[in-house]
């Protein structure tokens, strides 16, 4: 279930669940080329060795040696090759990648995983919260012991951002709210050491790198980098993670994915799995140079502290689970309920949505997600007051979930407990100070208490990670001008409009600072182009009947005032505004 943030301002509308907010800027950079053919049986030795050695932290310096009998064996795989957000759908088949390496690990002459120890996560029910409960306390963390071997495959994707870090996008991650909705490869590693038991973890990521990504969310990288730089990622004793490429590099298709399946099955899947790695290295760096047409050198990247006799992915285990922990069991019986509650909301179906939350609660009381969504369909529904006590049995089970906080505070403030949504919005941001509807809420909770300097502040901090956001420019402008800062609420309108030139809204406002400059012209040429893209849009009529009066235009300005009042709402407080400027207008004939 696309767990998405319900919008804290009036100015924004309540969003589905399923984030399905869709832009339509993109460049996706990572290539869905034709795959390659087979390269020869003996490929030349690249120039560069694709497995970096790297010593890394400990951060389990009590941790046992890896070389010891694998007692049994884990896995979750994801793939995600259709996001909701329609920029990122670049034909790029990970989830097909994805279920090639899951038959791989499932297979009894190959990775010797049993199939019901494996979770396969696809498309649209790939969301944050799913891959984070399947690799966190949910699954892993109640079924992974201390002797037993994880393996984590993920292919999506990716991209460097400006803090740092590297987000790694899910089926509902939201373009606009990326630091949000996706999963940064330093929480997802903190998490793993925090829930999974096991101390023998390797981590397979096949993250293409979408320009798409880093263009509409605006998120700045400030070093060029395309993939995961696995020298920024901390690991601990046991930890070994392979990543599809180097950081400079693209990931093309599902090349590297494809090779190394292929070299994980030799010697009947009994093969070293440093030896595998080295081997499709070699033959991603030949396939991307040789046979891909357009591809540039792709160089896998391995990271790794390994002690004891090299790790054999395909190995037997020594024991098995008869039986999964209840919980474990409860977990899986609860996901498939909360899924298909996911697909309804998705199709509209809140009240076949709700039936389902139902039984993923009845089935797992402890799964807080199905408590959220719940919530937050109530809320759709107009049901606020029982929406409130959804979210509430949320934040009970997992009191520092940032999305819990944000949802509950919009339905506080509808419940007119201004100051217990004010907590609650205030604790989403102490957990997430990067969520840009939390800090655009901030904002216009500052402005409703005409603390015009905290608005800025906050709005501020969402365009320092989201600058290429037309709507946060046209917002910036707004405030600005309240403020009396005309010469930079100018800036702002002009970089909102050049941003997104086709939103009438950003052409209306940078026509009003126009005319507060006293650049008439320029006023009605802008307030003109949002009369173009929105023939009727009657507050803009409106505003280009004013520019015209200012002008001296009296005719042009009656019949912009006209068009106005046959198309406004009886209630519209311009109305009586315009009336009065037409008489006067009349009477001056």
């Amino acid at each position: 279930m696309g767990r998405t943030l319900m919008p804290l301002s009036n100015c924004l509308s309540l969003t589905t669940l399923s984030g399905l907010i869709l832009l339509l800027l993109s460049v996706p950079t990572c290539s869905g080329q034709d795959q390659p053919g087979q390269p020869p049986d003996t490929v030349p030795k690249p120039a560069r060795a694709p497995i970096e050695w790297t010593k890394i932290q400990d951060l389990r310096p009590d941790a046992r040696a890896t070389d010891r009998p694998v007692k049994d064996k884990w896995a979750v795989v994801v793939g995600i090759g259709t996001f909701a957000e329609k920029p990122l759908n670049n034909g790029i088949g990970m989830d097909q990648a994805a279920r090639e390496f899951y038959d791989y690990l499932i297979d009894p002459k190959a990775g010797r995983f049993e199939k019901d120890h494996v979770i396969l996560i696809t498309n649209n029910e790939a969301t944050r919260q799913s891959i984070l409960a399947a690799t966190g306390p949910q699954w892993l963390g109640q079924v992974a012991g201390p002797d037993d071997l994880v393996v984590i495959f993920i292919g999506t994707h990716g991209f460097p951002a400006g803090d740092g870090n590297t987000y790694l996008c899910t089926y509902n991650s939201a373009l606009d709210n990326l630091f949000a909705t996706g999963i940064s490869m330093k929480s997802f590693m903190e998490s793993l050491r925090k829930h999974v038991n096991s101390d023998r973890i390797v981590l397979v990521l096949q993250a293409c790198y979408s320009g798409a990504a880093e263009l509409t969310s605006g998120a700045k990288a400030l070093y060029k980098s395309f993939n995961i730089d696995l020298d920024k990622v901390v690991l601990g004793k046991g930890y070994v993670i392979a990543s599809s490429s180097r950081p400079d590099q693209m990931t093309w298709g599902d090349v590297f994915s494809k090779n190394l399946v292929k070299s994980l099955r030799e010697k009947g899947g009994l093969i070293s799995f440093q030896e595998a790695f080295a081997a499709a290295g070699q033959r991603t760096e030949y396939d991307t140079t040789h046979d891909c047409q357009g591809c540039q050198t792709q160089t896998p990247v391995l990271k790794s502290e390994w002690t004891g006799k090299d790790l054999v992915v395909g190995v037997p285990p020594v024991s098995r689970v008869k039986a999964l922990p209840e919980g474990a069991v409860n977990f899986l019986s609860a996901e498939s309920h909360y899924m298909l509650a996911s697909k309804q909301v998705a199709q509209g179906d809140l009240q076949g949505a709700i039936k389902e939350y139902q039984a993923t609660i009845a089935t797992d009381p402890t799964y807080a997600n199905a408590y959220g969504d719940y919530g937050s369909v109530l809320a759709m529904k107009g049901d606020w007051a029982a929406a409130a006590e959804k979210l509430r049995q949320a934040i009970a089970i997992v009191p520092n979930d940032e999305l819990f906080h944000a949802n509950y505070a919009r339905v506080l403030a509808h419940l007119g407990k201004d100051q217990e949504s004010n907590l609650e919005l205030n604790t989403a941001y102490t957990l997430n100070p990067k969520d840009r509807h939390v800090l655009t809420a901030l904002s216009d909770r500052a402005l409703k208490a005409a603390d015009l300097g905290e608005a800025v502040r906050y709005l501020t901090e969402a365009l320092a990670l989201y600058p290429k956001s037309a709507a946060l420019h046209d917002r910036m402008s707004y405030l600005l001008t309240r403020q009396g800062d005309l010469a930079n609420a100018l800036t702002h309108a002009e970089e909102a409009v050049a941003l997104e030139p086709s939103s009438a809204s950003a052409r209306m406002n940078l026509g009003s600072i126009l005319l507060l400059r006293g650049k008439i012209n320029d006023a009605i040429t802008s307030y003109q182009a949002a009369i173009r893209l929105e023939p009727a849009n009657c507050d803009a009529h409106y505003l280009l009947g004013s520019a015209l009066e200012a002008k001296g235009d009296r005719e042009g300005a009656i019949n912009e005032l006209n068009v106005f009042m046959s198309m406004c709402k009886t209630d519209d407080p311009k109305g009586l505004d315009a009336q009065r400027r037409l008489a006067k207008l009349m009477s001056e004939k």
